[in-house]
């Protein structure tokens, strides 16, 4: 149930949030910052659903270095 909650909060706070972003403008750094963000968000939901759907819930080092936020 705590991977349905935290699903559920990020799509929440995702759908408050982003159609306030029209307009917005970044720059190069704060966008950068931003995708290095949703990179970590894919691998972490690439990691549930191999968690949920095959039971691999090892991470690799790649993995274990972008969800630090060390690595990309």
């Amino acid at each position: 149930m705590d991977l349905v909650a935290v699903c559920t909060q990020f799509t929440v706070t995702a759908g408050r949030i982003v159609p306030n972003l029209r307009g917005e403008p970044y720059d190069d750094a704060e966008r950068e910052t931003i995708l290095r963000g949703l990179a970590r968000v894919r691998a972490s939901a690439d990691w549930i659903e191999n968690a949920v759907t095959r039971g691999e819930v090892d991470l690799d080092e790649q993995l274990q270095k972008l969800l630090k936020g060390s690595g990309e």
